[in-house]
């Protein structure tokens, strides 16, 4: 079941756990609204939990999650090197970890077996915030020096 996209407007959950706001930017539009769409993913399945659907909607919102990864990862990565950002090494080390955790979610849904969702709300809420603090806005003005917005 595919899950709606409300263009990465999480405050219009019913109880957003985390809300992107500006002080999560980038100051990269493309990446931003990507980031975006992790809180609004992230929001997705603290809502679905919270109505008491969570281990009915965990398998799409991994499924979406793994998906965007995947793409946000790819195009973030090909911007700092198309920028020569000298971190990307360190930034693709991490996207791997990062990857490898949704693999482990995904893997376990596909044989059947019962993923805790606060587990994995545990883990983005986790992983998100600190991640865009500590290492997607290291890139930033790099990106910003080379023509990238």
């Amino acid at each position: 079941m595919p899950i709606p996209h409300n263009e990465g407007h999480a405050d219009q959950l019913t109880m957003a756990l985390l809300t992107w706001n500006p002080s999560y930017s980038v100051k990269i539009a493309e990446l931003d609204g990507h980031h975006q769409k992790f809180f609004y993913l992230m929001n997705c399945l603290h809502d679905a939990m919270s109505e008491g659907k969570g281990n009915r909607m965990i398998r799409g919102i991994v499924k979406d999650l793994v998906n965007h990864t995947r793409t946000h990862f790819q195009r973030e990565e090909a911007l700092m090197e198309q920028a020569n950002f000298p971190g990307l090494e360190a930034h693709r080390t991490a996207h791997q970890h990062v990857l490898n955790r949704l693999a482990e979610f995904q893997d376990a849904l596909d044989r059947k077996r019962v993923v805790n969702t606060a587990v994995v709300l545990e883990f983005l809420r986790g992983w998100l915030p600190n991640h865009i603090h500590e290492m997607d806005q290291s890139y930033s003005s790099h990106l910003n020096a080379k023509g990238i917005h």
